[in-house]
């Protein structure tokens, strides 16, 4: 009897440690992967959620320009240009470029995965999810193109 309740005791200790280690990998942050187009996930279920794509084009370690791209039914396709920086601790800040003039669209959101296939977007100072990117792969020719 003490067999079994050693082994069941062990093993709901294993469990415990294996579900602790899982929490750990959603805060990965893989600065070089953020380089490339990210495609927004959106919930199963939500119809005509349209397209939203960010491409980042690094131009340091911390800032780069970002080109974003949406197209639903109701607004057409819109593509817009702007600069990004992140700080070392992951605060990610899109602002229109000095000299636009456009429609303004700021990002602030803190980046809390980030890794070569997913990247995962947060309220600053918060554990509100706002947005979940899987990375798209270019094809060899517009990989290409966006050098």
């Amino acid at each position: 009897m003490k067999l079994w309740r050693n082994i069941l005791v062990m093993t709901a200790a294993m469990l415990s440690i294996a579900s602790c280690s899982g929490d750990d990998d959603t805060d990965v942050y893989e600065a070089a992967e953020l380089s490339g187009m990210w495609q927004k996930v959106y919930d199963e279920g939500i119809a005509d959620a349209g397209i939203a794509q960010y491409t980042f084009h690094p131009q340091s370690a911390n800032n780069g320009t970002v080109e974003i791209f949406t197209s639903d039914w109701a607004s057409g396709d819109t593509t817009v240009y702007r600069i990004y920086t992140v700080t070392d601790a992951r605060h990610l800040h899109i602002s229109p470029k000095p000299d636009d003039t456009s429609v303004a669209l700021t990002v602030d959101c803190d980046i809390r995965r980030l890794t070569s296939t997913q990247m995962i977007w947060y309220n600053t100072d918060s554990n509100e999810e706002l947005a979940r990117f899987k990375k798209i792969k270019l094809k060899r020719n517009e990989y290409e193109q966006e050098k």
